[in-house]
């Protein structure tokens, strides 16, 4: 996986294209920039745009009817990257919730391949609760128009799902109780409704947790059977079977030895 993120870096290196270089001194800045790049390689910041085609603030002020244009190969390679071990997806992720604004999040959620690849990366994938947490203060203002979006609404049930406490859970579904008419519009916003008990909310506590324990109840039974969903303890999961492993080849040679 390392390796895989530095040579990603260093190729990105080896493109990218400066300007502000002399006529004169262009053969020889040339060369310095090759080494360069090969040493070191862009940065996450530098990397993202790159590999997505995606500038951020590309879609602030425009209309939500607006279509994005993102890379393909370059969203698909990015969830991926969002399932390595925190070491080394934590500036990958990190990265995306802070340097998108919030017209560039919106439209990558209301997208299929944006939705699929990189809001199922940070919200289905190990850094989820990291996720959640930055991403519904900067989507507030337009969570209950995603909610009635075909493909938008189904990014805010997983970050329903993906909030790490009850208080956070508790506070989403007061947020959207402010617009049940918009909700109950269409089919997108009354699954919403469910998936984040929203009725059961303005019904009372007792109502809503128990709508939670429900929920909870059929995603463990899917886990079961699908097998679990992986949390942050990718590094810890590599020293543990790195420990297993030196354990095995040491009772390997003792029965050699006798």
């Amino acid at each position: 996986q390392e390796q895989i993120l530095s040579a990603l870096s260093r190729g990105f290196a080896a493109t990218s294209s400066q300007d502000e270089v002399s006529a004169d001194d262009k053969k020889g800045e040339e060369n310095k920039r090759k080494k360069r790049s090969k040493a070191k390689g862009l940065s996450v910041e530098d990397c993202i745009p790159r590999l997505l085609s995606l500038s951020p603030g590309s879609y602030t002020g425009g209309d939500d009817f607006s279509r994005l244009t993102i890379d393909a190969a370059g969203a698909r390679t990015l969830y991926h990257i969002l399932q390595f071990k925190e070491r080394l997806r934590t500036d990958w992720v990190n990265c995306i919730l802070n340097l998108y604004e919030r017209e560039d999040l919106v439209k990558i959620a209301n997208d299929g391949l944006g939705s699929r690849c990189i809001m199922d990366g940070l919200l289905d994938g190990p850094a989820r609760s990291i996720a959640s947490k930055i991403l519904v203060p900067k989507l507030s203002d337009r969570i209950t128009y995603l909610a009635t979006e075909r493909v938008g609404h189904h990014t805010v049930e997983k970050l329903f799902r993906a909030l790490p406490t009850m208080e956070d859970k508790a506070a989403f579904s007061a947020e959207l109780s402010h617009s049940l008419n918009r909700l109950g519009s269409n089919a997108m916003g009354r699954s919403v409704m469910v998936a984040c008990a929203v009725k059961e909310y303005l019904e009372g506590e007792s109502a809503w947790n128990d709508a939670l324990a429900k929920q909870r109840g059929k995603e463990n039974w899917l886990d079961e059977i699908c097998g679990g969903k992986e949390e942050d303890s990718g590094d810890e999961d590599e020293k543990t079977k790195t420990k297993k492993q030196k354990k095995d080849k040491k009772g390997k040679k003792r029965r050699r030895m006798k």
